[in-house]
């Protein structure tokens, strides 16, 4: 099955899990019901009721199934780099666009001579 993993709403059913083979730094919002995760590498499983989430930090296998009926949410987890990294540089920027315009070329006046007639 094929979806948009981060823009999606996904009902679930009794018994019939769904496998997310890549859905290191996902978060799993359950918005309806109850739901088990397992993540391959995370200790324990996870029961999820409307509300709550987990943000899968397992690089293996993920399985994700309803108890009863349940619908979930992906949401794409920020980047901890870009937290780390980009987020000073953005106030740098900023802080770099409030100071003042400094003139870096000063006007220089130009030498005024006599005219010349016919020049």
């Amino acid at each position: 099955m094929d979806f948009d993993l981060y823009n999606s709403e996904l009902c679930l059913a009794h018994n019939a899990p769904i496998r997310l083979a890549s859905a290191s730094g996902v978060r799993i919002i359950c918005t309806a019901g109850r739901v088990w995760l397992t993540v391959e590498g995370e200790a324990g499983d996870f029961l999820l009721a409307a509300g709550d989430s987990h943000l899968v930090r397992g690089h293996g296998l993920a399985l994700l199934e309803a108890i009863g009926s349940g619908r979930v949410r992906f949401e794409k987890a920020p980047d901890p780099w870009r937290k780390l990294v980009l987020a000073p540089l953005q106030r740098l920027w900023q802080a770099g666009r409030e100071l003042p315009l400094l003139d870096r070329h000063p006007a220089r006046s130009l030498p005024v001579g006599p005219r010349h007639a016919g020049a």
